[in-house]
């Protein structure tokens, strides 16, 4: 593999990052804005679910980018989590506290793990940045008819190190998917289960 293929290969391997990881926190932290992201659940297309925290904040969820506006503006009128559920149509508010807590806790292993992906993904960010501008250096030394071979070492050792942080991505988002189907079907049979048992109410 040449110079200039590792440095785009890697560079690309940061577009690897779940967006579901990134809207969830668009959604959280841009309280002036609103968001254009829309994450759907892959295995339930006909059930969306965001969960709100007692401040309003939009933590985690699957739905569409009018659904966390909507819930972003209106903002926490409960006092307490809650679960935003969208099913069949309708719209269903969960408050109780037990139910709520079981969400929360179907969803932490999820959440540490994309946790960990953002982490990785800073870090790779850090070494793309650090690839461009060094590219930029041996393109203006090629085109002034100079040839820096320090400049190309470092770029094959920032692409090789790209290039195993790509690889550690690729199997935490495997890991990653398989947490996200695990939870999904948890909180999809507790939403199912209240509002069969009158838990769940219809939201305004």
């Amino acid at each position: 593999m040449n110079t200039h293929t590792k440095v785009f290969g890697g560079l690309l391997i940061l577009a690897l990052i779940p967006c579901g990881i990134w809207a969830a926190q668009q959604a959280s932290t841009q309280s002036s804005s609103d968001t254009q992201i829309s994450i759907n659940s892959r295995n339930y297309p006909d059930f969306s679910w965001i969960y709100v925290r007692q401040d309003g904040e939009l933590t985690i969820g699957a739905g569409e980018s009018q659904d966390w506006n909507k819930l972003k503006r209106q903002g926490n009128a409960y006092q307490t989590d809650y679960l935003w559920v969208k099913t069949g149509g309708n719209r269903y508010v969960i408050t109780d506290p037990a139910l709520v807590n079981q969400v929360k806790e179907a969803v932490r292993p999820m959440q540490i793990q994309g946790e960990k992906m953002q982490r990785l993904g800073e870090q790779m960010q850090v070494k793309g940045d650090a690839i461009s501008a060094e590219t930029s250096k041996l393109v203006a030394n090629i085109a002034s008819g100079e040839k820096d071979a320090e400049v190309n070492a470092q770029i094959e050792s920032l692409g090789a190190s790209m290039d195993v942080m790509g690889k550690e991505m690729e199997q935490l988002g495997e890991e990653h998917q398989a947490l996200v189907d695990v939870a999904e079907k948890q909180v999809y049979e507790l939403a199912q289960n209240a509002i069969k048992n009158g838990t769940a109410v219809l939201a305004p």
